[in-house]
């Protein structure tokens, strides 16, 4: 037992270390554009019980909160099917550490006086349509007041009764309803497509506002496609400042 747990203690240190030189290597160059910093990954694998969600309030939350970084966390649960859900929960967590926390402090204003939030605010009100707005209030509710309103309306879709006909009948149905089967799936193929660029612009008028955000997911093995394809999207993209 002994060993046992001396080999926990040496691999929380190891962890920890590591964590930190990541953090100490991402601290922003005031000579360089906070946007040309680089995005990181950390997974920490583990049987359960093990302390890991510990380990990362310590190893990242600690030392973020420490640099003026914001540490927003979700949680997957077991038999939860709610797609994004520990997503949304840590980009809630987020909105809240900007419009409630932080302006409770006076710590996020910007050098002209305005609240961080309301710069975001702006900037998306500027750069997003009111569509793009009204997918990111369905896939991150706890974001609203972050996104704003729109006045304009959305763009009108045409109703069931004026979309033609997919399917013929006759001879021609079968054919029809592989047309149909294909368009649905090009059609959820770029919806999806069109959530992640979204949500990747949100991110990165948010974190160009900040000195550093830290987005924690626990429990990943409860994790929905939806998320990870989401969080491949977002990993894979370098324009998102840390």
């Amino acid at each position: 037992r002994e060993l046992a747990k001396k080999k926990e203690d040496d691999d929380e240190d190891t962890a920890k270390n590591h964590v930190s030189e990541m953090m100490t290597s991402n601290e922003p160059d005031p000579n360089k554009q906070s946007n040309n910093s680089n995005s990181n990954l950390i997974l920490v694998s583990g049987t359960s019980g093990t302390g890991k969600s510990a380990l990362i309030q310590k190893g990242l939350g600690d030392p973020a909160a420490n640099r003026g970084y914001i540490f927003a966390s979700g949680k997957f649960e077991d038999k939860l099917l709610r797609p994004l859900s520990a997503f949304s929960d840590a980009m809630t967590c987020l909105a809240k550490c900007i419009t409630v926390e932080h302006n409770k402090k006076g710590g996020f204003s910007s050098s002209g006086g305005s609240s961080i939030a309301a710069l975001i605010r702006d900037k998306i009100q500027n750069e997003f349509d009111a569509e793009d707005v009204e997918q990111l209030r369905r896939v991150l509710p706890g974001c609203a007041e972050l996104l704003g309103t729109r006045r304009h309306s959305l763009r009108c879709l045409p109703s069931k009764a004026d979309a033609a006909p997919l399917v013929r009948s006759g001879s021609g149905s079968k054919l029809g309803d592989v047309k149909r089967r294909m368009s649905l799936t090009l059609a959820g193929k770029e919806s999806i497509a069109q959530m992640h660029y979204a949500v990747r612009r949100f991110l990165k008028i948010v974190c160009s506002q900040l000195k550093g955000v830290v987005l924690f997911i626990d429990d990943l093995q409860w994790s929905d496609t939806a998320t990870l394809d989401l969080l491949k999207s977002i990993v894979l993209d370098g324009e998102i400042p840390s």
